[in-house]
């Protein structure tokens, strides 16, 4: 059935024009390029419709005409928005939240584009110029937002979050001292409830008001979208109402005994599943962090071991301690991070990166597990720089390969004792049957020597914690 609205999207051009009237034939012709029977039918539907009207002197919309002209457009205007950000929004469950007002005219980048890096550094910038932030997150957009977050709550701007109860776990067990600082020591007020699956924030700056939407791929950040004005009058009326329903934690965050520049007992962290201890703090954007260290201890995914999201390029460390029940049984992933991944199967323990488009395995060593003394702890760590490959256990170089495959670990976290099962879903099998302490990632490949410290540093006896 054609509707009003169809009618006005299909003359669109002869309606315009209306507007302007009254216009007879003669001069709508003049002024379209169309037939004169074409015209005819055009004006005849229009007043059949009564989109139009004939009055002295010609023809001229009426306020019917007006409105429904407008609203066409504004429907090709969203489904213009709408296809423009599909790719972007691919990624997040059809009962999403989402107003076409904020897609509307928003600025969208997937990650890996330049112009998603542009975009986040406006935020960043956004961030340190702010007065007020306001925000809901499902998980860390990106760590080295953390640190100009804090600092603004710090120098008195109203900081307002609401955060999902596995990224404040996270939080709380991986940077405790940055919960303190940003909602005890500073201007901050957090909450934690059900929140969307996409992240959302607001910059206010006077009278300005900035929002980012990010979209989420299974732990990775997919995209992000910018827009102000209305949409950003939509983004904090979603927040204020994702908020109604949560908790506020302060009185949790002030019980917790640790604070930003706790290590642990002689640099180490707990073993998984007991009270957490934390690396090291989160630097403001821009510092470097010691050593190439990215992150270090453990962080809770709904119940599964999973460190905050981070990627890197050209080189990379990881490293843990693992205590096996069975060695022998199939397949146990022991960390997985994007397509590099440390295992147990078929009577090795294995470390490699994983090529995807040729479905091969790539800077591959490997050491078969008779090989590996049994019923203790075990250090582990595998470097790679694209140029050789190094597996360590307990400190000692057990095989290393050469070999020039680029390293493109993108920014998600890593999988302790489980797989990737299904990334665009989320849903992961866990694989492992044992214990694993203090796993830690690194963007450089480290030294013989550093493993070395790094073994010494981190030894689960010299810890203290409770527990066997």
């Amino acid at each position: 059935m054609t509707t009003i609205l169809h009618t006005a999207r299909r003359r669109s051009a002869i309606l315009d024009h209306l507007r302007d009237g009254p216009l007879d034939k003669r001069d709508l012709l003049d002024r379209v390029a169309a037939s004169r029977s074409t015209v005819d039918r055009a004006v005849e539907e229009l007043l059949d419709t009564e989109l139009a009207r004939a009055v002295d002197g010609g023809y001229e919309a009426t306020t019917a005409g007006v409105l429904a002209l407008e609203r066409s457009r504004a429907f090709d205007r969203d489904a213009d928005a709408i296809s423009t950000a599909a790719p972007a929004l691919a990624p997040l469950w059809k009962e999403s939240v989402i107003d076409v007002t904020f897609i509307r005219g928003a600025d969208v980048s997937s990650i890996g584009n330049a112009d998603a890096v542009g975009l986040l550094a406006d935020l960043g910038s956004s961030i340190r110029n702010t007065d007020e932030i306001e925000g809901t997150f499902p998980q860390i957009a990106r760590p080295s937002l953390l640190g100009p977050i804090r600092s603004r709550a710090g120098a008195g701007a109203d900081v307002t979050f609401t955060l999902s109860r596995s990224l404040f776990e996270t939080l709380a067990s991986t940077f405790p001292g940055w919960l303190r600082e940003v909602a005890v020591d500073g201007n901050g007020d957090l909450a934690v409830g059900p929140v969307p699956e996409y992240g959302l924030i607001v910059c206010r700056s006077g009278d300005e008001r900035e929002a980012y939407l990010f979209v989420y791929d299974d732990g990775r950040l997919h995209a992000v979208l910018r827009n102000d004005g209305e949409a950003a009058a939509w983004a904090a009326d979603r927040i204020a109402a994702v908020r109604a329903g949560a908790s506020d934690c302060r009185e949790r965050i002030e019980d917790g005994d640790a604070d930003a520049g706790f290590t642990g007992v002689g640099d180490a962290t707990p073993p998984f599943g007991e009270a957490s201890a934390v690396a090291e703090s989160i630097p403001d954007e821009g510092d470097e962090r010691t050593d190439g260290l990215l992150a270090s201890g453990y962080a809770i995914d709904d119940g599964k071991l999973r460190t905050p999201a981070f990627g890197t390029r050209e080189a990379c460390t990881v490293a843990f301690w693992m205590q096996p029940t069975d060695r022998g049984a199939g397949w146990q992933i022991l960390l997985k991070w994007d397509h590099l991944v440390v295992a147990l199967r078929r009577g090795e323990l294995h470390g490699m990166v994983y090529d995807p488009d040729q479905e091969e395995r790539r800077a591959y060593t490997a050491v078969p597990t008779p090989d590996i003394p049994d019923g203790r702890w075990q250090h582990v760590a595998y470097t790679y720089d694209e140029s050789r490959a190094r597996l360590y256990v307990d400190g000692e170089r057990v095989d290393e390969t050469e070999d020039d495959y680029p390293l493109r670990i993108d920014e998600i976290g890593a999988a302790l004792g489980y797989h990737y099962r299904n990334r665009d879903a989320g849903v992961h099998d866990p694989t492992y049957e044992g214990r694993l302490y203090d796993a830690r990632l690194y963007e450089v490949a480290l030294s013989p020597d550093a493993i070395d410290r790094l073994v010494t540093a981190t030894d689960p006896t010299a810890a203290v914690w409770d527990g066997s």
